[in-house]
């Protein structure tokens, strides 16, 4: 990898500059080492505070992982590094709770209409054995979580990883704001069964390779939680 001296003007943003360049070269892949604090101020110039520094702010914003008594890396985890900039830019830019379902909304479709053309045999029997957990399960919470892994398993088998991870964020910070949504959903058997039929319905489109049939069965899907999200976002002001 290659790394050349740099100018003390906004340091990390030279340095994420230079990080990018050796991702699009192949030189750095997830979950490389990066250099040494000594090695690199020698590389760029400029002093190991100044690195550390620098350090700081990528590991900050997700890009660098710091393991104690390791070293540094190229990030591998991804899912909370979107969460933590999307609830910022919520409360900054006075956002609704309904712009972030939408969002999720039509990531959630998007990643079914994916989903139903990549999905194996392995995949539908992962999400069938969820369905069947889902449906069984009389715990709330624990019936929540089984909730929870079902549209994330579609999310990962749509192969998608900027949707996998923003959707991820998305539901994370609906569930943050509106705290324990999807057990407040349950918490009425009647809606129990409507649930378990619109899996059911999601998932016969995701093995019959249907997208465009997927797409509405998830859209189905999505305007029960819509009128959750409105419902429980009004009792909140």
């Amino acid at each position: 990898m290659m790394f050349k001296e740099i100018t003390q003007t906004k340091i990390y943003l030279q340095i994420l500059e230079q990080i990018k360049e050796n991702i699009i070269s192949g030189n750095l892949k997830i979950g490389d080492r990066l250099p040494s604090e000594r090695q690199w101020a020698e590389q760029l110039g400029v002093s190991r505070a100044t690195i550390r520094e620098a350090i700081r702010a990528l590991e900050m914003i997700g890009l660098v992982r710091c393991q104690q008594g390791e070293g540094n890396f190229i990030s591998d985890q991804f899912e909370d590094t979107f969460t933590q900039p999307l609830t910022i830019m919520f409360w900054l830019n006075r956002s609704e709770i309904r712009e972030v379902q939408e969002l999720r909304r039509a990531l959630e479709i998007e990643s079914a209409m994916l989903a139903a053309s990549k999905m194996t045999d392995a995949q539908y029997e992962s999400l069938e054995k969820l369905c069947t957990a889902i449906e069984i399960e009389t715990n709330e919470s624990a019936r929540a979580n089984y909730d929870k892994q079902f549209h994330y398993e579609i999310a990962i088998i749509s192969d998608n990883k900027l949707i996998k991870n923003i959707l991820s964020s998305a539901s994370d910070l609906i569930e943050a704001l509106i705290k324990d949504i999807r057990i407040a959903i349950l918490r009425d058997p009647d809606n129990f069964s409507v649930i378990d039929v619109h899996h059911r319905s999601i998932l016969n489109a995701l093995r019959e390779n249907e997208p465009l049939k997927a797409a509405q069965a998830m859209s189905t899907h999505m305007d029960m939680i819509d009128q959750f999200v409105k419902q429980i976002s009004s009792e909140q002001v």
